[in-house]
């Protein structure tokens, strides 16, 4: 059984930067003041850095069986 990461940047998200910032695989990125994105979902590791640092809980890192 195998699992592949889905990122989900949810509508609350105010761009403060944290997640892109802190993501140590470059997957998530964004401009200040606008709603962050998902650069390339395939390079995340699972560290779930970005969802555990939000203060929006704006970031959802969900474990997919595939």
């Amino acid at each position: 059984m195998t699992f592949r990461l889905k990122i989900e940047v949810l509508s609350n998200c105010i761009g403060c930067g944290i997640c892109w910032t802190i993501c140590p695989k470059g997957v998530l990125t964004g401009k200040l003041r606008e709603r962050a994105s998902v650069l390339n979902e395939s390079l995340c590791s699972g560290c779930f850095s970005c969802q555990n640092n939000c203060p929006y809980s704006s970031i959802k890192v969900i474990p997919i069986q595939s």
